[in-house]
Order: C-alpha cells, then sequence, then structure tokens
C-alpha cells in the first residue's frame, strides 16, 4: 500500500535501516496511526470530544485521586487510570519506598504525552488544576 518496497521494510523493521522522517509519515498514514505511536510504541487514544464537559472532567479529576465514581464511561475510566499513575509517579518519586514500585520515568513521560495529545493541552490543564485544587484541600 506505502510503494515501500517489502525489503526495505524488513531492513526497517529489523533495525537494520535507519528510517527517514518522509518514510515514518507514510507508513503511519497507511496503517491509520501518528508517526509518534510507530516510533514510541505507544498508540494514541481515542475519546469522544462530549467526555470533556466540566461536570466530566470534575468526575475524572476525582477518579484520578481515587475517589470511586458510579457513572464513568469506559472512556473516563481509561483517562483517571492513566492520569493517577501520573500523579503517583509525581509524589512518589521522592519516596525512598515507592521507588522500587514505579515503573521508571519512561511510563511516566509515556502516560503525560499520550494524554496530552488525545485530550489536548486546555483539557490537561484544567485537569491538573482540578487535581491541584483537590490535593491542596486534602492538605
Amino acid at each position: 500500500m506505502t510503494g515501500i518496497p517489502r525489503p526495505n521494510i524488513s531492513a526497517i523493521e529489523s533495525g537494520k535501516r535507519e528510517v527517514s522522517l518522509t518514510t515514518l509519515r507514510l507508513l503511519a498514514a497507511n496503517l491509520r496511526t501518528t508517526p509518534g505511536a510507530l516510533v514510541d510504541g505507544v498508540a494514541p487514544i481515542h475519546f469522544k470530544k462530549t467526555l470533556l464537559s466540566r461536570k466530566s472532567l470534575e468526575e475524572i479529576a476525582q477518579a484520578s485521586l481515587g475517589k470511586k465514581i458510579a457513572h464513568l464511561t469506559p472512556e473516563q475510566k481509561d483517562i483517571s487510570f492513566i492520569l493517577s499513575n501520573i500523579i503517583k509517579n509525581k509524589i512518589n518519586a521522592n519516596k525512598a519506598r515507592y521507588r522500587n514500585t514505579l515503573k521508571g520515568p519512561k511510563t511516566y513521560v509515556n502516560n503525560w504525552m499520550m494524554l496530552k495529545a488525545t485530550l489536548g493541552s486546555e483539557a490537561m490543564n484544567n485537569l491538573l488544576a482540578r487535581i491541584d485544587k483537590y490535593e491542596s484541600k486534602a492538605d
């Protein structure tokens, strides 16, 4: 479908050949994914835009901090789960007893990039502001 000869694709897959940006974009377009997903192995998540109402953002923020929200959609649960992993990495990184349980900085960065690319900067900033608000109330 890409017009790239099979031996070239095989060489790229096995790491015997470097891939150009043009080839990467071509492959991503034909595989219906993003170049970033091919490079780092983190596939983008596609959420419905209707999930980002003010009420949804509040519920996602609360769920990511551990509050039980009964009526979250599967997409909202996914967002809150990923966001809770980001929060745990942020909070626990300086605590020695948690260092062995962390999955490492790469997971943190991947989670961050995935949510930011999927939700957009505005929604991420809104979620983080709500989380900061709830965390400051808990202190």
